[in-house]
């Protein structure tokens, strides 16, 4: 059973780099070609692992390499489809959180790579999540679209916010740089974040993701300080730190809330 789940997650693996590679371009699937020539790869090619193992990780008409990420995201979907089936108790279970894991790891690796969420991928996975959340037994559709609703009211408020202080960064004009302020992407995210994991576990979850985007920030300041290359208003991307707070949610659940809860 082990093989087949890890056959299962090298499979969407490979399905999430296809996915990454031509979503930020086309906003649809496209055929797998090399980002430098614009070459079709040979169908092998389409998978990291196979393509190591058949010596044909460059381009046959470029010679350029093959991303790394395309064989790390492979490592992590086997590694994490075998996770979540230790840690599932049901196959509605595994399956839930199979396929949320896998919409939040392809959503990091487009915004890692091209500082964007798009709403080709949060839309689908809005409708996805509310379905799984309605076959969840600890969940309702009451939880899930407060969730969804909660997730989307806080983000838009920053976003909001975000652009008053783009504006008054760029002395009051229109082309404000769209990097400095929270994209509308993260918006979507945070609702569909707030769709996984219901209400109140959405207000943990986005709480744990800005806690963790400031200590990276202030740690990314730091270090660029010292090494003399600090630029102000460096954009970062926020996705990931607001999934990594999602997925902890998801599987640990909100013991913050509990805590003050109690009190």
């Amino acid at each position: 059973m082990i093989i087949a789940i890890a056959i299962l997650g090298w499979a969407f693996g490979a399905a999430i780099n296809w996915l990454a590679d031509s979503l930020p371009f086309f906003r649809k699937p496209a055929m797998p070609r090399c980002p430098a020539c614009t070459a079709p790869f040979s169908p092998i090619s389409w998978f990291a692992v196979p393509a190591i193992i058949a010596r044909v990780w460059r381009c046959e008409y470029c010679s350029t390499r093959r991303q790394t990420r395309t064989l790390l995201v492979e490592i992590l979907a086997i590694a994490g489809s075998i996770s979540i089936y230790f840690w599932s108790n049901s196959p509605t279970s595994f399956w839930s959180a199979f396929l949320v894991s896998a919409v939040f790891l392809l959503i990091i690796v487009i915004d890692m790579e091209h500082k964007l969420i798009l709403h080709v991928v949060t839309f689908p996975a809005a409708v996805l999540f509310i379905v799984l959340g309605l076959l969840n037994p600890q969940m309702s559709l009451g939880r899930v679209l407060l969730g969804g609703a909660v997730g989307f009211g806080l983000f838009f408020l920053l976003y909001l916010l975000g652009g008053i202080f783009a504006r008054n960064v760029s002395g009051g004009q229109d082309n404000a740089d769209d990097e400095v302020a929270l994209g509308f992407g993260d918006v979507t995210l945070a609702t569909i974040i707030g769709l996984a994991v219901g209400f109140p576990g959405v207000i943990e979850a986005l709480l744990r993701g800005i806690l963790a985007a400031g200590l990276f920030s202030i740690a990314y300041l730091i270090f660029m300080k010292m090494r003399r290359r600090y630029s102000a208003f460096t954009p970062i991307p926020y996705g990931p730190f607001l999934i990594l707070g999602a997925w902890w949610v998801y599987f640990w659940g909100w013991a913050w809330l509990e805590r003050i809860l109690n009190m």
